[in-house]
C-alpha cells in the first residue's frame, strides 16, 4: 500500500487503517481526532500542492 500511495502522490503518513466497532463511539472519536491532528501537522500534500501551482 505504501508504494501505491507514493506512486499516486500521497504521502503514506496520511493513510491509517483502524478497526473500530460500531459500538465504540468514544474510540472512534479519539482515532478521528488523532488522525486529524496528524494530518494537520503534515500540512498540505506536497504533490497535490505542486500540481495546482
Amino acid at each position: 500500500m505504501q508504494r501505491l500511495l507514493e506512486y499516486v502522490g500521497i504521502e503514506p503518513e496520511r493513510f491509517q487503517a483502524r478497526w473500530v466497532s460500531g459500538s465504540e463511539a468514544a474510540k472512534f472519536a479519539e482515532i478521528v481526532t488523532s488522525l486529524t491532528e496528524d494530518i494537520k501537522a503534515l500540512g498540505p500534500n506536497r504533490k497535490l500542492r505542486d500540481d495546482h501551482e
